[in-house]
């Protein structure tokens, strides 16, 4: 918000004690003023939490891949096996969701450049059924 000239003469008069209709009326606009300010600060620290929130379930879809490729890497009973990568197909289909959801949320908020996020978030590839 742009600083009005009469703010100056606002602070001066502030710990006087100066009585006028004009003064309260102005005071009252300093106080509606502020009070907005605050809830536009507020509204933003919100949006930024939930972007962070939005991020942060890609992090952690991404973290239960990696730890679940290298579950499947160590594992040499076939059926185990299986099981792990049927699981993992089902984690990297959650972690796309979450990514996704990661873009929506962006663009939403104006944010249009989104094509270097599947570099910073990169999502393995299905794994195969099939023993390797």
């Amino acid at each position: 918000m742009r600083d009005q000239p009469w703010k100056n003469l606002l602070e001066c008069l502030t710990d006087s004690e100066f009585d006028s209709p004009y003064l309260d009326r102005l005071r009252s606009r300093v106080e509606i003023a502020q009070g907005r300010e605050g809830l536009q600060r507020e509204i933003l620290q919100e949006i930024a939490q939930a972007l962070g929130r939005s991020e942060d379930k890609v992090n952690e879809a991404l973290l239960e891949l990696e730890m679940l490729e290298a579950e499947i890497a160590r594992e040499a009973d076939g059926n185990r096996r299986r099981s792990l990568v049927e699981t993992f197909n089902r984690k990297r289909e959650s972690a796309r969701r979450a990514l996704r959801d990661l873009v929506i949320h962006r663009e939403a908020l104006g944010m249009r450049r989104n094509k270097q996020l599947a570099e910073i978030y990169p999502i393995p590839a299905r794994k195969s059924l099939r023993s390797e």
